[in-house]
């Protein structure tokens, strides 16, 4: 029988059991229940320790090159505790990406990492988030 996600985090359920489940709380429900909202964070430097990621740019070619290692490692934070599965979008920013010839490839980097950090969050029955990037980048005179 195939897997399929339940409505508690990380858990699977047998596909005869589908009817039971139900959709997982959004994050102001959560919130406004008191219930405590883990959202891990550290793709970066774990796809830089596997050897996908190289330190300097750090530039996310990993999430269109290895899109089965990014939704892997989506999946590992869930099963380590995290609520959100967030999508790898840190660092993908255009003068991120000009560093390693890729600036014209942002919006579809960032559109792929969201759609994946989408499909392990209904999966895995969490919340889905985006995440903005700092930048080293800075034009005081820019508006």
């Amino acid at each position: 029988s195939s897997q399929t996600p339940s409505s508690e985090k990380g858990q699977y359920l047998d596909s005869s059991l589908i009817e039971m489940a139900t959709k997982p709380k959004g994050l102001l429900e959560c919130l406004k229940a008191g219930e405590t909202v883990i959202c891990a964070e550290g793709y970066l430097f774990e796809f830089e320790r596997r050897g996908y990621l190289k330190a300097g740019p750090f530039a996310p070619e990993v999430v269109v090159e290895h899109p089965d290692m990014v939704k892997g490692l989506y999946r590992d934070f869930v099963h380590a505790g995290s609520d959100v599965v967030l999508a790898f979008t840190y660092y993908g920013h255009r003068e991120t990406l000009r560093v390693v010839g890729r600036e014209d490839e942002l919006e579809a980097f960032n559109r792929t990492a969201l759609k994946m950090a989408r499909e392990v969050a209904d999966e895995t029955g969490t919340l889905m988030a985006g995440n903005i990037c700092n930048t080293n980048i800075y034009n005081p005179d820019s508006q």
